[in-house]
């Protein structure tokens, strides 16, 4: 019996990280900013934003999707002026991460 009840412990030690792990990536609230461009680094992936009543920093994450209308597009396509929506978290260090980028300019083709 002790022997069980020794397996059963070590089994919860052993799984309940990966399962409070998992949860606390579920949870991970976003949210959606639209505003205007003000820089773009795309060395450093950061985009800062003015949203028409304050300026806010933005960390693209890799893999984060960029987009045109339909086109997939690189962090330095973006420029100064734009006017984008970005979708974003707050990270547990306090920065705002970029997940997704539209660009709401669609050039118009002639």
């Amino acid at each position: 019996m002790k022997t069980r009840l020794c397996l059963f412990v070590l089994a919860a030690i052993l799984i309940m990280p990966g399962a409070s792990f998992c949860q606390q990536e579920g949870s991970v609230e976003t949210h959606s900013r639209q505003g205007i461009v003000s820089e773009v680094d795309s060395v450093g992936s950061l985009l800062i934003l003015f949203d028409g009543s304050q300026q806010l920093r933005f960390y693209v994450e890799p893999g984060a999707s960029i987009q045109r209308g339909t086109d997939n597009i690189m962090l330095a396509d973006l420029e100064s002026n734009d006017t984008v929506t970005v979708e974003y978290y707050k990270a547990s260090d306090g920065r705002l991460k970029a997940v997704s980028i539209v660009d709401n300019n669609i050039a118009a083709d002639f």
